[in-house]
């Protein structure tokens, strides 16, 4: 636009010479219309070059001849000089959106599968905007933006989970006591851990601002194995029982086998209402009398 203006202006001023030099005066009136013409488009255009909207929550990046100069701009209408020019950077939220059956596969303990389903919000800091757009080339019909998103930012955070997943075991959620194998809660033990690695990975560009995860799924092999530990778990469980009912049976065997025979047939013949002397002389019956009607 500013160009364009420029060349408008040596228009105008062409027309103001002929003007000034021109004899004929039908050739000095269309001269004057010219230059006029030319002046207010030429004005026009070197103001419209001058002025940019940047859109709310966006970042300008003020650049001169196609690079940049440094300086950025927030939203709203924006002044520059007639040579320079404001491109966009969204600094606003972002979302990396993985729940559900988008959730993201990594590979774990025991190199087993786990797809974490997870949802990051996080924004671009305005202040690297300048390099982050010098870095960054449009592909085809994606922004600069976009393509900073898909080069940059999308990668860290798959590394980062990988990373911090790397070690996770599921057969750790794992009740030892009764088998069972309840969700494990990711929000409690991996949301510090991942928010530590991207501000690590990407600390300096981004804003990580939530960090929120669902139950996770495994792959076949994995979910097979959490369901034969948690077996094993409860075979190993009633083994034990088996083994403490076992003992009591044997401890009430050797007890019962160390009581005095008379003295146990005397309590038992008190209790019972019998003959004590029965004791005496061998054998006695222990059942009650059955009482005639």
């Amino acid at each position: 636009m500013f160009v364009f203006g420029v060349l408008l202006a040596a228009v105008a001023l062409f027309a103001l010479a002929t003007v000034v030099f021109g004899k004929a005066d039908r050739v000095r009136r269309g001269a004057w219309a010219t230059f006029a013409v030319g002046l207010f488009l030429s004005l026009a255009f070197v103001v419209g070059s001058c002025v940019s909207v940047v859109p709310t929550r966006n970042v300008g990046i003020v650049t001169s001849w196609g690079k940049p100069t440094g300086r950025t701009t927030g939203a709203g209408l924006q002044w520059t000089a007639p040579w320079q020019d404001i491109d966009e950077w969204d600094a606003s939220g972002q979302t990396y959106a993985h729940l559900g059956d988008h959730c993201v596969w990594v590979t774990i303990a025991a190199q087993r599968r786990a797809c974490i389903p997870v949802q990051i919000e996080w924004s671009a800091k305005s202040e690297k905007a300048p390099e982050n757009w010098a870095a960054y080339r449009e592909v085809g019909d994606k922004t600069r933006f976009e393509v900073f998103v898909e080069r940059r930012v999308n990668p860290q955070i798959n590394g980062s989970l990988t990373s911090i997943f790397a070690a996770f075991d599921p057969l750790g959620s794992v009740d030892v006591t009764s088998g069972d194998a309840p969700a494990p809660d990711l929000n409690k033990t991996y949301k510090e851990p991942l928010v530590k690695a991207l501000n690590t990975a990407l600390g300096d560009e981004i804003v990580v601002k939530s960090v929120a995860f669902e139950s996770p799924r495994y792959d076949e092999p994995t979910t097979q194995a959490i369901a034969a530990y948690g077996q094993k778990i409860l075979e190993a469980r009633n083994l034990e029982i088996d083994k403490a009912n076992a003992k009591t049976r044997a401890e009430i065997t050797r007890t019962d086998a160390s009581v005095d025979q008379v003295a146990r047939c005397l309590q038992i013949a008190e209790k019972l209402g019998k003959e004590p002397g029965l004791c005496m002389g061998g054998s006695v019956s222990l059942t009650r009398p059955v009482q005639a009607d």
